[in-house]
Formats: structure tokens, sequence, C-alpha cells
């Protein structure tokens, strides 16, 4: 979170840490992502089959981060920063397709992994992103 840092992240989850540190993506260029509010509690399978499945709602590590850098520091943007999550679907080191949560707090972003097979209900408002079809 220092002055100096290209993305203010203020914690990493244990599961987001065991999964995903270590994994290289290839870069993606010319993909623009799409963003939408749930409007109630949903459960990931039912978030991933809306835009047409895993391969249209599958993000990257890559995307994810680049959109942080927008908002380094908590600015207005995109990603919501009201404490509301933000969700997106990207796989693992294992190639296992993960929820991955980004959530601004006072001093930086936290981010978690969870996987797709938990019961988790997403609450309404929070923000999902998925491949622009």
């Amino acid at each position: 979170t220092s002055e100096k840092a290209r993305v203010k992240i203020s914690g990493l989850g244990s599961n987001f840490k065991a999964q995903f540190l270590g994994k290289t993506e290839e870069p993606m260029a010319g993909r623009s992502l799409r963003y939408h509010k749930l409007r109630k509690y949903s459960r990931d399978i039912t978030i991933i089959t809306e835009p047409g499945g895993e391969e249209k709602a599958e993000t990257t590590l890559a995307e994810i981060y680049a959109l942080m850098e927008r908002q380094k520091n908590g600015e207005k943007g995109i990603l919501l920063t009201n404490g509301y999550a933000n969700i997106f679907y990207a796989r693992d080191v294992n190639e296992i397709l993960c929820a991955v949560h980004v959530h601004w707090h006072a001093d930086g972003w936290d981010v978690y992994a969870i996987s797709v097979e938990h019961p988790r209900r997403w609450i309404d408002g929070y923000q999902v992103f998925s491949r622009n079809c």
C-alpha cells in the first residue's frame, strides 16, 4: 500500500494465495470485459450460465489487475469501491475455475478466491465481470 505501489493491495485471502500465487498467464490483447450488477442473490452456477457458460464468464488475473491498476487508490471507475464485491471468474494454477472477488477498503484492494462449487450466494448490488460477447 505504499505511495509508489502500482496498485494498492491491502490483503490477499488465504484461498487466493494457495490457488493463484505462482500462476503465469499469456497476454490477452484485444479482449474487453462487460459487467453488470446483481439484482438478486445468486450462486456462481447461475451467474456463469447467464453470459453463455464458463468460456464467456472466464476472465484472467491480468484483466483483473488492469482494472485495479486504473483505480489504484480507490478512485471512482468501473470497479465498485464502496466495499461491495467485484466478482470475476478465473482459472487457478490447477486450471480450476474460481470466483475471484476484489473489494476496496480504506487503504487498498483485498483479493479473495473461492471455488465455484461452494454454495455461497452473492448479494444484490455486487458487480460481475465476464467476456464481452
